[in-house]
């Protein structure tokens, strides 16, 4: 008798193994597709607001430009400030035109 029991007591524990492994992939396959459609939809949010974002700042130095080579306007040593800070690689747009204008607000 005590054979039997061994042998059935194997089998019993052998299944609940496999019902575990099976459960362990189905849920690594669950983790892996939502992973997915994270970095999925992660891609799609960071390329889209790059491009929005490339698109404005190429719209503000096209009035940068504009605005700088404006000779009649009175902020035109700022802009070309900004323009040749910018332009020689001296410093990001957004410092230049900080920089700018803390010097043009002291003078």
């Amino acid at each position: 008798m005590s054979i039997i029991y061994e042998l059935l007591f194997l089998d019993v524990r052998h299944k609940i193994l496999i019902l575990s492994s099976e459960r362990l992939i189905n849920h690594l396959f669950v983790i892996f597709a939502f992973s997915l459609a994270f970095i999925g939809v992660a891609e799609v949010m960071y390329w889209s607001y790059k491009k929005d974002y490339l698109r404005a700042k190429a719209k503000y130095l096209r009035e940068l430009i504009d605005q700088k080579n404006d000779l009649s306007s009175i902020n035109e040593p700022f802009y070309t400030c900004v323009y040749e800070k910018w332009n020689s690689g001296e410093m990001p747009l957004t410092e230049a035109n900080t920089l700018c204008s803390l010097k043009f607000e002291q003078n």
